[in-house]
């Protein structure tokens, strides 16, 4: 018994030591990395293919085939081919690590690139297991969506996880300390239990109203509210306020001016007040008081209550004398959005002009025409830099702007002719605004009137700014792609966009 037992130990370990070396190897993807900025990819191994799209440094792409030095790659769920030399190609050995998102409401897409639908999100934490690659696009899985999302919003560390209980407590210490004021930006807000989205909702405030916060982590903001209680709001969700801001006495001569029709006129300083009245666009009112970010007005022999946000204040000299400004753009604040930027080239015309350069170059021709009429000017880019669109309407939603214009250059398809300008709208109330600058524009530079159009962009869809997405004409047509990348067409375009805006709010 003794001697079966021990040749059965023997025969244990030369088993185990056989599967110890036949172990199975690690997988491997042979991936092609990027060496250079704005690589071409085409449809075949060779420079006498159609180009169908750019690549960029760093990204990493799986090579599908090599031929005549030549690498096959998926980019965007589409193959094509890049030039090998211009690569540097790598065994990356398969991965299933452990990434977390470092934001709330990351969003899944069903492409590995902005235009891929929206399947799902991850919430700031959340665990996911990269399955695959292409550029810079992270193939994920959560629950029972998958889908690609941008690797710049993942990270192998759980920081929410790892979160030191000495600073939340430090701020628990000082829930006495008030440190400023925030007003609600939105038309109704969570309050929650935690800095996260996934913190119990406590209760729910509404738009315009003002509440202390004592604490800020995260991008959230602990507030009190209903008696000394607290609580977590959304910081991108909110707006700081001045504390001396409460109940200040207006100058004498100080009225307001609506900027739209329709607007509400009510009994108190908040939304959640009855509405006393409707007034339109150029109807002033005198200003008695304002409290907060409300201004109360002298209306029909009794009081009410106007945003401020809707309104432009005015003294009694420029109620007398309106058309002193008649053809300028004093006192107002126009945002320009140059579309694209970075690493997001737009269109591509057909000699290879970016729509990303044209787009900011006519920027800069525009905040000089619109300076010179009195407007103040704020732009989301000045350089050649990558912002996500969400980033855009929130500095604008953020802002003071009295209108805010995307600049774009449009492109078709190789055997579509398109030529001309088009402007887009996405509130019913701002499609007079692109009419007006549609108009403008044509006049001053001649080109074809593609018309005003209700477009369903991003950056006039979450806007909360008079917006409008001007397309200054098509690079995909040689002819009109030489006029636009001229100085005097860029001119005459920005001219056109200044007097649209001018006739717009005279």
């Amino acid at each position: 018994m003794e001697y079966f037992l021990k040749k059965g130990i023997i025969f244990f370990i030369f088993i185990l030591g056989v599967l110890t070396i036949f172990e199975t190897p690690p997988v491997y993807a042979v991936k092609a990395v990027i060496q250079v900025d704005h690589l071409n990819v085409r449809t075949g191994p060779g420079t006498n293919y159609d180009r169908i799209g750019k690549v960029h440094t760093g990204e990493t792409y799986t090579i599908l085939e090599e031929k005549d030095n030549w690498l096959k790659i998926n980019r965007s769920g589409k193959d094509g081919w890049v030039a090998k030399w211009l690569t540097k190609v790598k065994a990356e050995q398969a991965t299933n690590d452990r990434h977390y998102s470092k934001y709330d409401y990351l969003r899944i897409r069903s492409a590995p690139n902005l235009d891929g639908k929206i399947k799902g999100y991850l919430m700031k934490g959340d665990l996911v297991m990269p399955k695959k690659t292409d550029g810079k696009w992270v193939y994920v899985q959560k629950g029972n969506t998958s889908g690609w999302v941008h690797g710049d919003y993942l990270t192998k560390e759980n920081r929410e996880a790892h979160e030191p209980q000495k600073d939340e407590k430090a701020d628990e210490d000082q829930s006495s300390t008030v440190k400023g004021k925030v007003e609600v930006g939105t038309a109704v807000l969570n309050v929650r239990s935690e800095y996260s989205t996934r913190g119990r909702i406590l209760t729910k405030i509404r738009k315009g109203e003002t509440y202390a916060y004592i604490a800020k982590k995260d991008r959230w903001y602990q507030i009190k509210y209903s008696s000394g209680k607290t609580g977590w709001v959304a910081g991108w969700l909110v707006n700081e306020t001045d504390t001396d801001q409460t109940n200040t006495p207006a100058s004498k001569n100080t009225y307001v001016s609506l900027n739209y029709n329709g607007t509400n006129l009510r009994s108190g300083p908040s939304t959640n007040y009855k509405i006393v009245g409707r007034g339109h666009k150029g109807d002033r009112f005198e200003v008695l008081s304002k409290e907060g970010q409300w201004y109360k007005i002298s209306y029909d022999n009794k009081t009410a209550y106007v945003a401020g946000w809707i309104v432009e204040e005015v003294n009694k000299e420029s109620v007398a004398t309106p058309t002193a400004t008649s053809n300028s753009l004093k006192g107002k604040t126009i945002m320009i959005d140059a579309g694209h930027g970075g690493r997001d080239p737009g269109a591509v015309g057909r000699s290879g002009s970016y729509e990303k350069t044209l787009t900011l170059d006519t920027a800069f021709l525009l905040k000089s025409q619109l300076e010179s009429k009195g407007a103040k000017v704020l732009m989301t880019r000045t350089n050649d830099q990558y912002i996500s669109l969400s980033i855009r309407t929130f500095h604008s939603n953020r802002s003071n702007a009295d209108a805010f214009i995307s600049l774009h250059y449009n492109a078709a398809p190789m055997n579509v002719i398109a030529r001309g300008l088009n402007s887009y709208y996405y509130s019913s109330k701002d499609k007079a605004l692109a009419a007006s600058l549609q108009t403008s524009m044509v006049a001053h530079t001649g080109l074809r009137d593609r018309g005003t159009k209700k477009g369903n962009f991003h950056v006039i869809r979450e806007n909360n700014k008079p917006s409008a997405l001007l397309e200054l004409g098509f690079l995909s047509d040689a002819r009109e792609e030489q006029t636009v990348n001229t100085r005097s067409y860029q001119m005459k375009a920005s001219q056109g966009i200044t007097e649209g805006l001018i006739n717009h709010f005279n």
